[in-house]
């Protein structure tokens, strides 16, 4: 019970980060899960899985909170969803020092711009509909081979221009079907036999627990925090998560 309610904590506090800078739950819980020493496939199912009631509590309080973009959103649904099928069963094997360093020197990068754009206050501005699939693809692909859809898709959507609540709303809605459509691809994959691994699920049953117990109370407040926090503020505050990430998983490489 005490490792269940460690669990707990984390998960509020990651989904608190979460639905309020449209990223870190899932890159914390995979790190907490992974240094326990849980297989890299299962830790990435199992935090699929911890998303779906926790993404989808945020998707409605951003919903209720008037946080969305739908135009955003529909691209980044049906493009996220396909990378993050394809993640989930054909790109797995590209995991590895290379795409690690690739997506850390992305975060670094895309992170220090969104935050240039936070202190100088600049005005958001409208992008190519062909930037937006582009986000969400690469999000879900990550996604799909064990990384993290927020600070690819959110700090994106910051650098390309969109207002701070809209990206992080946008990307905390979509991130609920791209969940869907990766861990729906892992339960697939283990009913045909593609990955192995169904007896360890009973290893993760209590972290999964505590991570969406936690994560339920945070993901309702998630879309108010967004909604008033200042556009400013909440913009450097998603380029130094995003720094943080970066620096976080080149040190633990």
């Amino acid at each position: 019970m005490h490792e269940f309610w460690a669990f707990a904590l984390v998960g509020f506090l990651a989904q608190l980060v979460d639905g309020a800078l449209g990223m870190g739950f899932g890159v914390i819980s995979s790190s907490v899960l992974l240094a326990q020493g849980v297989p890299p496939a299962l830790a990435s199912a199992s935090v699929n899985a911890a998303k779906l009631p926790t993404t989808g509590t945020a998707a409605l309080s951003h919903y209720w909170h008037k946080n969305l973009d739908w135009n955003i959103i529909l691209l980044l649904c049906i493009f996220g969803a396909l990378g993050g099928m394809i993640g989930a069963t054909v790109l797995t094997s590209l995991k590895g020092k290379t795409l690690t360093i690739m997506i850390n020197v992305y975060l670094l990068l895309i992170g220090a711009l969104v935050i240039y754009r936070g202190l100088l206050d600049v005005t958001p501005r409208l992008f190519p509909k062909g930037f937006t699939r582009l986000i969400g693809f690469a999000g879900g692909l990550i996604e799909g081979i064990g990384g993290s859809w927020g600070p690819i898709v959110t700090t994106s959507l910051l650098g390309a221009g969109t207002e701070s609540r809209y990206a992080i709303g946008s990307s905390n809605f979509s991130e609920f079907i791209v969940s869907i459509a990766v861990f729906s691809t892992f339960v697939a994959a283990f009913a045909i036999g593609h990955w192995q691994g169904g007896s360890e699920w009973r290893d993760v049953a209590w972290p999964i627990a505590g991570l969406v117990l936690g994560g339920l109370p945070a993901a309702a407040i998630g879309g108010y925090l967004s909604k008033v926090a200042p556009r400013r503020a909440l913009t450097v505050a998603v380029g130094l998560l995003a720094i943080s990430i970066g620096i976080y998983r080149f040190v633990t490489m």
